[in-house]
C-alpha cells in the first residue's frame, strides 16, 4: 500500500467518519507539505482533512496557500485570513460545508488546546470528537524507504559535523566554541536550522539539557553532549562523550562499558521484539557490565517529532517492524556523578538493524583534537 492509500485510509483505520490532523507533526506528515509556522506560531493552525468518503482538504492560512499548493498531495486547499478568522470556527463551517458534522471527527485532542476544543465542540453539537493523534502517530512509525534516506543523510551529516569539530577542538577552548563548531558542521552539511544544542563539561554533565556556556573543560574532565538539526520537516539527534585530554581509569572503563551496553542493546534489534523487551535488556546490560541504571527509557522512534512512539521504555508493548527507525541512547553517570551518553539511529530491517549514523562510537574514550 502507498503512503497516500494509507493516509485516505486513516480514518476507517481510527473509526472515524473524517479525520483531522493539526498538531505540527500530523499535519505535516499528513499535508505532506512543511508549513514552518504550523509549529511556531501556535495561533496559526494548520489542518489536513481526511474523509472516510471523498476527497482531502487542507485548510491554512492564507499566507501559506502557495506552499501548500507547491508541496502538498491534497489539491483542495481551503484558507483564513489571520487575526480576521478564527482557525478553529473556519475548520468547523468547512466540516458543515462539506457535510461531515453529524458522525464521529478524529482530531489531535493532545495538541488541541482548551479554548479551541470548546469552540468546536460548540460549533459542532451534532458531531461527537474523538482523540486520534496516536493513530497518525502509528502510522508514521513505519517509514517509507525515501524518508529513511532522508534521515540517513541528516544523521550521518551530524555524526560528520562532530568528528571535524572536536577533531578541531582544543584545551583552552571553551563548551560554546566547541559548540559552535558542531552547529556550523551542521547546517554546512545540509541542515536548515539547528534544533538543539545541549553540551556541557565537567560537574556540569550531570545536567542532561544544559547549554553550551563559556566554561573551559579542564584535562581530565568529561565532555558530553546531545545534538540535533531540522532538515525540512525532518530530524537529527545524536549523543557522544569525549575526554578533555588525560583521562583517568574511572573514566576510560565507564565509558568502556557504556559503549558496551550500547552495542548489545543495538545488536538486539529485531523485527517482532517489543520496546519493553528490549528496555529491558538494556537494563541487564547495564548490570552485567557493572554500571548503575537509572533510565525511564532507553531510547524513541524519531522522524518528524523528536520522542516518537514507540518509546524503549518499560510497558510499551508495541513490537518493532521492518521500516521503524529509532534512536537507543544509554545515559550512566560514573562514582564521581560526571555523565557520560551515546546515542544512535537505526532503521529496523527485514533481519535486524541497520545504523543510519557514520558508526558505532569509538570503544575506547576518544579526546578532543584526535581524529577518529
Amino acid at each position: 500500500m502507498s503512503k497516500i492509500d494509507r493516509l485516505r485510509s486513516l480514518p476507517q483505520k481510527a473509526g472515524v467518519d473524517v479525520l483531522v490532523a493539526m498538531s505540527p507533526e500530523n499535519f505535516t506528515y499528513v499535508s505532506g507539505a512543511w508549513v514552518l509556522t504550523v509549529g511556531s506560531l501556535r495561533p496559526r493552525h494548520g489542518y489536513a482533512i481526511v474523509p472516510r468518503d471523498g476527497e482531502p482538504v487542507t485548510l491554512v492560512c492564507s499566507i501559506e496557500e502557495n506552499t501548500m499548493r507547491d508541496e502538498s498531495w491534497i489539491k483542495d486547499v481551503q484558507t483564513y485570513t489571520e487575526f480576521a478568522d478564527e482557525p478553529v470556527l473556519k475548520l468547523a463551517g468547512l466540516v458543515k460545508a462539506r457535510g461531515w458534522d453529524r458522525g464521529k471527527i478524529g482530531i489531535d485532542l493532545g495538541y488541541l488546546p482548551q479554548q479551541a476544543h470548546a469552540k468546536l465542540v460548540a460549533a459542532l453539537p451534532e458531531a461527537e470528537l474523538v482523540d486520534t493523534t496516536e493513530v497518525v502517530a502509528s502510522v508514521r512509525a513505519i517509514k517509507e524507504p525515501d524518508e529513511v534516506e532522508i534521515m540517513e543523510a541528516a544523521a550521518r551529516s551530524t555524526h560528520r559535523a562532530v568528528l571535524d569539530a572536536m577533531a578541531a577542538s582544543r584545551l583552552g577552548d571553551t563548551e560554546k566554541m566547541m559548540a559552535d563548531r558542531i552547529a556550523n558542521g551542521m547546517i554546512s552539511g545540509g541542515g536548515d536550522t539547528g534544533l538543539f544544542m545541549c553540551f556541557a563539561s565537567g560537574e556540569r554533565t550531570r545536567m542532561p539539557h544544559a547549554m553550551p556556556t563559556e566554561r573551559v573543560p579542564k584535562a581530565g574532565e568529561i565532555i558530553r553532549f546531545d545534538v540535533g538539526s531540522r532538515y525540512r520537516e525532518w530530524l537529527s539527534d545524536f549523543a557522544r562523550t569525549y575526554s578533555a585530554g588525560s583521562p583517568t581509569e574511572l573514566q576510560r572503563d565507564t565509558y568502556r562499558s557504556l559503549v558496551r551496553v550500547h552495542k548489545e542493546t543495538i545488536g538486539a534489534v529485531r523485527p517482532g521484539i517489543t520496546a519493553e523487551e528490549l528496555f529491558l535488556l538494556c537494563k541487564d546490560s547495564f548490570a552485567k557490565n557493572g554500571l548503575a541504571f537509572h533510565m525511564p527509557h532507553v531510547g524513541h522512534s524519531f522522524g518528524v517529532e523528536l520522542h516518537e512512539n514507540p518509546m524503549i521504555r518499560p510497558g510499551d508493548k508495541t513490537r518493532l517492524e521492518a521500516g521503524m527507525v529509532i534512536n537507543i541512547e544509554p545515559f550512566v553517570f560514573d562514582a564521581g556523578r560526571i555523565g557520560y551518553h551515546v546515542e544512535d539511529l537505526f532503521v529496523v530491517t527485514d533481519h535486524g538493524y541497520r545504523l543510519l549514523t557514520l558508526g558505532f562510537p569509538p570503544d575506547e574514550l576518544p579526546v578532543i583534537g584526535q581524529p577518529l
